[in-house]
């Protein structure tokens, strides 16, 4: 309970100082790529708090997270670089009005922080006690995750291939993994945390 209170104090630093960030740069949108980061961070924390260091199963479970929230947070801040605050936000500044500023530290950031410590909760889990060694269902874990990423990392790729060409303006993609699912990068999301 300690750590999984620890980790909860380190999200609350993280997006309030990322809160103040996005005062200064007048963009509630930074919290989006931070995401994956956050992730990253609090999975350290229950490793370097929680984790028996004998057992494999810890390392494996924080090294699938980093690879996951570091791809997912690099992506994300590729795709938005550039193009100023999400339209989503643009749109709680306008209803927010000149409080704006401190409501999104709630309504944005707080929100986020909360969900990203209660999705994180298995991470912990995950990394107190078991046994020693791999079971298989850890290797058909890691199955689910490597297909999961599969799906998130080629939807995003193949999203943003084609739409930067511009004969697909209006044209939906059922091409690659496109073609299983509306929504690959989000079935590959689901798969991974499964």
């Amino acid at each position: 309970m300690e750590t999984y209170l620890l980790a909860g104090l380190v999200i609350w630093g993280l997006v309030t100082l990322l809160w103040l960030a996005s005062l200064i740069l007048r963009d509630a949108s930074i919290v989006d790529p931070f995401w994956g980061t956050g992730f990253v961070i609090t999975a350290w924390v229950y490793f370097s708090q929680a984790a028996d260091l004998t057992s494999f199963r810890p390392w494996l479970v924080t090294m699938l997270v980093t690879v996951w929230g570091l791809r997912l947070s690099l992506h994300l801040l590729a795709r938005n670089w550039g193009k100023g605050e999400d339209y989503r936000y643009q749109e709680f500044r306008r209803n927010g009005g000149p409080a704006w500023w401190w409501q999104s530290y709630f309504k944005v950031f707080i929100l986020q922080g909360v969900i990203m410590w209660i999705v994180s909760a298995p991470l912990l889990v995950a990394q107190s006690g078991g046994p020693a060694g791999l079971t298989p269902l850890d290797y058909l874990g890691v199955a689910v995750w490597a297909i999961g990423f599969y799906f998130e990392a080629a939807g995003d790729f193949q999203l943003a291939r084609f739409k930067a060409n511009p004969a697909n303006k209006g044209k939906l993609l059922t091409s690659g993994v496109w073609r299983y699912t509306r929504h690959p990068n989000y079935f590959g999301d689901a798969a991974q945390w499964w």
